[in-house]
């Protein structure tokens, strides 16, 4: 019944309505691309090099004849993937480095404040590159590159929390009870960060997103000919005058991939958050 009032309450901002269906298209192209999409990404055609979008390649091709609407649909699904693997990453460690923090106290939590006030101390995409820079480019130290910068997102987040609900009665009684502390933790207190999960989790997931383009732009991310909406964006810049679809289409995608994410998020956050 719970569930059932809050989906009520999000679905009455048709918005949050449409952004949601925008959304699971995209995670169903990532999922499916077989669905959407019967070229392969990465087939070379030198017959059709470089045209502008027809019926048979509806987002045209690019300098190696390949066709855009396809290697988009598999970029969607690496980026996506990458995204939500570092959120996902940020989530789990950053969740118990805040929780530690908060209930603890003292030295537990100067030692990991101070530690996350080093990490807030440099600009996102300047730890991200010093990260990469330290272990090369390639998928999986991208994931954990951009899991490491979220993580002090969420350290705070469920810290500050934790600090409010560790006060309660109910955590009182356990202790009183004679509940060890992890217990305490994983059946107590993290219940109750459900909530504030849920809205920090797909508030990073869309700037994840744009971080992962940018660093793939960047040529720091997924090494060619592998197709990333960011990698794609930044082949495409060097041909914006003579063929301006190779990197238009991919950046498209990502505007209404983080817009999608973000009014989604919103309306979680509208309905989660008591404060809203």
């Amino acid at each position: 019944m719970e569930w059932k009032r809050l989906w009520r309450k999000f679905a009455r901002n048709p918005l949050n309505i449409v952004s949601l269906v925008v959304f699971t298209v995209f995670l169903t192209m990532a999922v499916f691309p077989q669905i959407f999409t019967q070229f392969e990404p990465n087939r070379m055609n030198s017959a059709v090099r470089m045209i502008s979008p027809t019926g048979s390649h509806v987002f045209g091709t690019d300098q190696f004849g390949r066709d855009i609407y396809s290697r988009v649909v598999h970029g969607v699904r690496e980026t996506l993937f990458i995204a939500f693997l570092s959120i996902v990453f940020a989530c789990v460690f950053g969740t118990g480095l805040g929780i530690v923090s908060g209930y603890y106290g003292r030295w537990a939590d100067q030692i990991v404040m101070r530690l996350m006030d080093a990490m807030f101390a440099f600009p996102t995409i300047i730890l991200a590159l010093f990260i990469i820079a330290l272990f090369g480019a390639s998928q999986k130290n991208l994931i954990i590159a951009l899991g490491i910068v979220y993580t002090p997102i969420f350290t705070r987040t469920v810290r500050s929390s934790t600090i409010s609900i560790k006060e309660f009665l109910y955590i009182k009684a356990a202790k009183a009870l004679g509940k060890g502390d992890f217990s305490i933790m994983a059946k107590e207190v993290l219940p109750n960060l459900t909530s504030i999960l849920i809205v920090s989790f797909t508030t990073n997931f869309s700037t994840a997103v744009l971080s992962e383009a940018s660093l793939s732009f960047l040529g720091l991310g997924v090494p060619p000919p592998t197709p990333t909406l960011g990698g794609m964006v930044g082949q495409g810049s060097n041909f914006l005058l003579s063929a301006p679809w190779i990197a238009l289409f991919p950046g498209l995608f990502i505007a209404l991939i983080v817009l999608s994410i973000n009014i989604v998020g919103d309306g979680l956050r509208d309905v989660l958050d008591p404060r809203y």
